[in-house]
C-alpha cells in the first residue's frame, strides 16, 4: 500500500450527561476506501435544538458516502450548506459543527461554532479552529467572569443563512491525529490531557475512549461528543501476530467482548463508493466504527501519585511526612465563618485517593472518610464570578461540594453566595494569584478549570 492509498483508522463517540433529555451532541462519519474520502463529524445544538446537530452530521456523512475522490475541501463545505438548508427548512436554531475530511494523509476541516479541532502529537495539543462565539468577540478567557454563559452564544453556526465555514488543510504526519470535540468535552480537558489520551493509546477508538472518560462528561448534566482520526500504533503487526500464534484466544476474547460490552467497537471494511451496505472485503484494512458505549472503568492504580496534595485545618499530629502528603496547615477554622466538621474529606470518585483517605482518617481517629463529588478551590480574581454562579447551583450539588477560598480578604462562610455547601473553608492565601480550580464532577457554568494538582483531600481534626 503506498503512502497515498493509506487509510486512516477513526472512531466517534457521543455520551450522554447525567441528564438524558439535555444531551445535545451527537456525531458520525464514513469511511471510504482509496481513492474515495472519508469524514468524521461532531456537532452540539444550541439551547432547546437537540436535532440541528443529528442532522449535521448525518447529511455530511450521506453526502460522503456517495462518493468523493476529487475537489475533498469543496464537497464538505457543500456538504455544510446542504446541512445547513435542511436545518433552516425545519425552523431549527442551529447548531456548532466541526467536520474533518481526509484521503490517505491529507485532511480538509470546516467549521463553525463552539466545537474544536485539535492536532495532536506526543505530549501537545494545538487548536486548529476558532472559537466562533461572543465571548471570543469579547476576548474572554475561561477563567473571566461570564464566559461560560458567552460561550453559548454563538456568532457562526450550521443553520446560519450564507454561513462561510472556516477551513483548512493539511497533511498528517504518522504520529499525529486530528480530535474533533464538542464544547461540552473541551470546555473541560486541558490540551496536555487531550494529547495524553489521543497518543498514549494504540488506536484512535481507545484515544476517543480516553478523551470522554478524563473528561467525566456522562457526570455533567450535559453530554458531548468526540471523534479521532490517525494511524493506528503498530496495530497490523501486533494484530498479525497474535492470530498466527493464537487464534483460540483471540477468538474466546473476541466473543466474549462482544457479550459483555455490546458492539461498542467495530471493526471491519467499510464499503466503498459503488459497494453496498452489506458488501464486505476480506482485502480491506480493518477499521473502526462508531462507539456506542464507554466500557468500565480501568482497572485502577495501586496508590495514587504522590504526595498527594491536601489542606489540613488546624494543628494535626501524626501526619504522614512530606513524600507522602503535600499538606498546607490552615489556622483553626472559625465557626462563624466557616464550615468544615470533623473528619477527612475526599472526592469520592477518585479510586486511588479513596483508600489513601481511608488510612489517613482511620490512623487519626477520625471516622469514615467523606466522599465528595467534587472539590472546588476559588482563587481571588475569579470572585466575581463565582459569587455570580455559586448561588445558583442545585442543592443536590451543593451538598457534594467542598468550597476551599484563597483569596487575600476572608469570604469563606461570612458570605452568604457560600453557605449553602457540605464544606467552605480559608485556605492557602498565598495562592491567591493563581487560577481557579477543581477536582471530581465538574458542574455546568463553573469557570475553574480540571486540575489534577488541586488539593484531593482535606483534613478536619
Amino acid at each position: 500500500m503506498t503512502q497515498a492509498q493509506r487509510v486512516l483508522e477513526t472512531a466517534w463517540l457521543a455520551v450522554n450527561g447525567r441528564v438524558r433529555s439535555d444531551s445535545l451532541s451527537a456525531c458520525d462519519g464514513f469511511r471510504g476506501e482509496y481513492p474515495f474520502a472519508s469524514v468524521i463529524t461532531v456537532a452540539e445544538g444550541t439551547a432547546g435544538d437537540s436535532r440541528s446537530a443529528g442532522i449535521a452530521v448525518s447529511v455530511i456523512r450521506d453526502v460522503f458516502a456517495e462518493g468523493v475522490a476529487f475537489r475533498v475541501g469543496e464537497a464538505l463545505v457543500e456538504a455544510f450548506h446542504e446541512a445547513g438548508e435542511r436545518i433552516r427548512s425545519e425552523e431549527l436554531r442551529g447548531c456548532s459543527v466541526t467536520s474533518a475530511a481526509f484521503i490517505g494523509r491529507e485532511v480538509w476541516i470546516a467549521h463553525a461554532g463552539a466545537s474544536r479541532a485539535f492536532l495532536t502529537e506526543a505530549a501537545t495539543a494545538s487548536a486548529l479552529t476558532d472559537e466562533h462565539t461572543l465571548a471570543s468577540e469579547m476576548k474572554l478567557g475561561p477563567r473571566d467572569a461570564g464566559y461560560r454563559l458567552r460561550s453559548r452564544d454563538l456568532t457562526r453556526f450550521l443553520g446560519q443563512q450564507d454561513l462561510k465555514p472556516q477551513t483548512l488543510r493539511l497533511e498528517l504526519t504518522p504520529s499525529q491525529r486530528i480530535v474533533l470535540l464538542t464544547p461540552g468535552i473541551w470546555h473541560h480537558a486541558v490540551p496536555a490531557r487531550i494529547a495524553a489520551c489521543a497518543a498514549g493509546r494504540t488506536d484512535p477508538c481507545q484515544a476517543a475512549e480516553a478523551i470522554v472518560r478524563d473528561s467525566r462528561v456522562r457526570f455533567r448534566r450535559s453530554g458531548g461528543a468526540a471523534a479521532v482520526a490517525g494511524e493506528p500504533a503498530g496495530r497490523i503487526t501486533r494484530r498479525r501476530r497474535r492470530w498466527f500464534a493464537v487464534p483460540a484466544i483471540v477468538l474466546l476474547c473476541a466473543a466474549a467482548f462482544f457479550v459483555i460490552r455490546g458492539a461498542s467497537c467495530r471493526s471491519g471494511p467499510e464499503s466503498g463508493a459503488t459497494a453496498g451496505p452489506g458488501v464486505s472485503d476480506s482485502s480491506a484494512v480493518p477499521w473502526v466504527m462508531p462507539i456506542q458505549a464507554l466500557p468500565e472503568e480501568e482497572k485502577p492504580a495501586e496508590g495514587p501519585a504522590l504526595p498527594v496534595r491536601c489542606v489540613v485545618f488546624g494543628e494535626i499530629p501524626g501526619l504522614p511526612g512530606p513524600d507522602t502528603l503535600d499538606a498546607f496547615v490552615t489556622p483553626p477554622p472559625d465557626s462563624v465563618y466557616e464550615n468544615i466538621p470533623r473528619g477527612v474529606y475526599y472526592v469520592s470518585g477518585d479510586s486511588l485517593t479513596a483508600p489513601f483517605a481511608r488510612e489517613i482518617a482511620g490512623r487519626l481517629g477520625l471516622g469514615d472518610p467523606v466522599g465528595l463529588d467534587r472539590i472546588v478551590v476559588i482563587r481571588e480574581y475569579d470572585v466575581p464570578s463565582f459569587k455570580a454562579w455559586l448561588p445558583g447551583v442545585d442543592a443536590g450539588d451543593a451538598s457534594r461540594t467542598a468550597v476551599v477560598v484563597e483569596t487575600q480578604s476572608s469570604v469563606a462562610g461570612g458570605a452568604p453566595w457560600i453557605r449553602n455547601y457540605a464544606v467552605y473553608a480559608n485556605g492557602n492565601r498565598s495562592r491567591q494569584g493563581e487560577p481557579s480550580v477543581y477536582t471530581g464532577l465538574g458542574l455546568e457554568g463553573m469557570t475553574a478549570g480540571l486540575d489534577p494538582g488541586c488539593y484531593s483531600i482535606l483534613i478536619a481534626p
